[in-house]
């Protein structure tokens, strides 16, 4: 899609790609869900966080992004700074070399923010990069004719009816006149149904492709 002149490219892997500043976009993807679960009883998929990961460094490598901007909720609580969870993600942020990660600080990131043992940039404020402002929640975001809003926070799904009794929920890129909203990145994650509204138009994430949906 073409906003204000500036070309972005919607990925089946629930990622935005701003080729012109060599930027991947992702949103909520809530790293430490598993082990936060896992801890107060409630059964949860192992690896999760290791997949996402993964996930992420094979986009960037594949994209051959600078810059990865993750917009809030990078991770789903505190985490001790001695937990295992927060080693892997060190690890895993210093193997990414020189590519900048910068994340847009989200509700779930409170009291997590100031945890400066990871090798990335924390943006407690909305990033301005016009045409753009990169937020979490595009309803707490200033609204401006001349910025166009790329946030997460929704985590938005859409139901598709079939011949079984329970509806397929799929994850969407929510295109509205004013933003875009992401699909939650981490697949640990569940998602709103929303209803597009006049004006708004809504991409499905398909296994190889995003196809327009309404």
């Amino acid at each position: 899609m073409t906003i204000h002149g500036e070309t972005l490219w919607l990925h089946p892997e629930r990622a935005v790609l701003w080729p012109a500043r060599r930027t991947l976009i992702v949103a909520d993807t809530h790293f430490g869900k598993s082990a936060l679960f896992g801890h107060h009883g409630v059964a949860v998929p192992a690896g999760s966080d290791r997949h996402d990961r993964e996930r992420l460094r094979r986009l960037l490598e594949e994209s051959r992004a600078a810059r990865l901007l993750i917009l809030g909720d990078f991770l789903h609580g505190p985490l001790a700074s001695d937990s295992g969870e927060v080693r892997d993600l060190a690890a895993w942020a210093a193997a990414m070399g020189a590519i900048e990660i910068r994340v847009v600080a989200g509700n779930h990131d409170r009291g997590a923010i100031w945890d400066r043992t990871m090798p990335l940039e924390w943006q407690v404020q909305d990033l301005l990069e016009p045409p753009f402002c990169f937020t979490h929640d595009a309803e707490r975001a200033p609204r401006s004719d001349e910025l166009y809003t790329l946030s997460g926070h929704i985590h938005p799904v859409v139901r598709l009816a079939g011949l079984r009794k329970r509806a397929a929920r799929v994850p969407v890129f929510w295109q509205r006149p004013s933003g875009l909203i992401l699909p939650s990145f981490g697949l640990f994650t569940g998602g709103s149904v929303v209803r597009a509204e006049p004006g708004d138009r809504l991409f499905a994430v398909g296994p190889q492709s995003v196809v327009r949906f309404r």
